[in-house]
């Protein structure tokens, strides 16, 4: 792969990664609606959702998706989903496993820290799309730096990262589908799966 094609693979992933966490990490306010309904690529993004929301009184459309995020992912509900790593790879399908603890190594390697703020386990879906977008933004400006390298291999780091911690979020997506209220959330999903396949 040549420069230019690693550069523009690079801007794509970082985006999508970026928009991912910050999906994951918190149920969208008021300010991440208006960016996602006054973007032209959400209606191809996010269709259902766009169709849904478009005209929609934001505030009534923000406490929405907040009382669907947090059923979803806050275990409000019968049938929480944990957006948690360990619970859909380790054997007793429980929090706090290896995945956790190989999450937490990765962020060390690549001199990251998760906010002491943040109160759940390091190997959370958003933290997980943080790091994949950390990756991408590296190799990007060691391609700016003319150090192509250095950019290559950040690219196989990003790629062995997503091969090896985020196969998951298929089974992820599919209950996340099961669950959802809104189309945000059904249409999350699929573009979730969509981003880590590419």
């Amino acid at each position: 792969m040549d420069t230019t094609e690693l550069k523009e693979l690079m801007q794509q992933r970082a985006f999508a990664y970026q928009f991912l966490s910050r999906a994951y990490l918190a149920a969208p306010d008021s300010a991440f609606i208006d960016v996602l309904l006054d973007t032209p690529e959400t209606k191809e993004m996010l269709p259902e959702f766009y169709a849904e929301a478009h005209d929609a009184d934001r505030e009534v459309l923000r406490k929405d998706l907040a009382a669907d995020y947090n059923q979803l992912f806050l275990g409000m509900s019968p049938h929480p989903v944990a957006p948690y790593e360990s619970v859909y790879t380790s054997d007793e399908g429980l929090l706090m496993q290896e995945a956790r603890d190989e999450m937490v190594a990765l962020y060390n390697q690549y001199g990251l820290s998760v906010d002491k703020a943040f109160d759940l386990p390091e190997d959370h879906l958003g933290l997980e799309f943080e790091l994949a977008a950390h990756l991408a933004t590296r190799s990007l400006e060691a391609l700016e730096a003319h150090n192509d390298e250095e950019a290559q291999q950040l690219a196989a780091d990003l790629d062995e990262f997503v091969r090896e911690h985020l196969s998951w979020v298929d089974a992820f997506s599919a209950d996340v589908q099961k669950h959802a209220h809104t189309a945000f959330y059904y249409n999350l999903a699929d573009l979730t799966r969509q981003a880590v396949a590419a």
